[in-house]
């Protein structure tokens, strides 16, 4: 019983820290981000677009040439898809798994699907460099029921201003503006979905853990953020941290 219980605690250890952890970091699109906009009974995977419909394929095409902007429509690369129905499925699971799960809340039956949403829905996963700005990869994912209606609209500024995004050397600019060392400095990026604009965030690690190891919650010195689209420049404030890190677990970036 003890060995059991010693294990579960680790498990639960392992999630927690994972959650926080920055190799975590930049998070794809999963299945489970699909469920937090559907509730469906049946889920499918797809890794090659030729497996689902013509009609369906044409949706995708023409909305996110509307929404992204010709120039970063052909950058797209189809990583994977899914498509959700109101079917129900059951799904074998090993022992490991299905502890895990159950520590995460994911194992929970689904016993009614959505009555609204026009099924099958398809959810789709893209990525998009641009490293002419600085960005390594951008994770990309759109949602449409059956008649092409957006379940979830992709985290991208519009199209407007999609090619007018500021690069990463006007961050580096302000960070040698305030002589802020490069010792342990992180530049992140999410997207905002308040501002419908990516956001540029500098932060310094101040202390990873403490003589017992690594944390969980290390030390951070968060300095500032830029606006994306516009270069408006936001200071941390100690006091309205929620202002300050809204939007940034919409992390898709990398």
């Amino acid at each position: 019983m003890k060995g059991k219980i010693l294990s579960l605690l680790i498990i639960i250890s392992l999630v927690s820290c994972n959650k926080y952890s920055r190799e975590k970091y930049p998070q794809f699109a999963t299945k489970t981000e699909s469920y937090k906009y559907v509730n469906s009974c049946y889920s499918v995977e797809f890794d090659n677009l030729n497996k689902i419909p013509i009609d369906i394929q044409n949706q995708f095409t023409s909305y996110l040439k509307n929404r992204l902007g010709i120039n970063n429509f052909q950058k797209l690369e189809f990583k994977f898809g899914y498509a959700l129905s109101d079917k129900p499925i059951e799904i074998e699971r090993t022992k490991s798994e299905s502890e895990i799960l159950a520590i995460l809340g994911q194992n929970k039956e689904k016993s009614d699907c959505d009555s609204i949403i026009n099924f099958p829905v398809y959810s789709i996963i893209y990525e998009l460099k641009l490293p002419e700005i600085g960005i390594d990869k951008v994770g990309i994912n759109l949602m449409l029921d059956t008649n092409g209606k957006p379940i979830k609209d992709v985290d991208f500024p519009k199209a407007e201003f999609a090619d007018k995004l500021i690069p990463i050397d006007s961050v580096h600019s302000e960070l040698i503006r305030r002589k802020i060392p490069y010792k342990k400095l992180n530049i992140d990026l999410w997207f905002d979905k308040r501002i419908e604009s990516f956001v540029w965030s500098t932060s310094t690690l101040i202390r990873e853990g403490s003589i017992f190891g690594p944390s969980c919650f290390p030390e951070v010195k968060y300095h500032f953020k830029i606006n994306a689209n516009n270069g408006e420049i936001t200071e941390f404030n100690n006091v309205q941290t929620s202002d300050y890190f809204f939007g940034s677990d919409n992390h898709y970036v990398e």
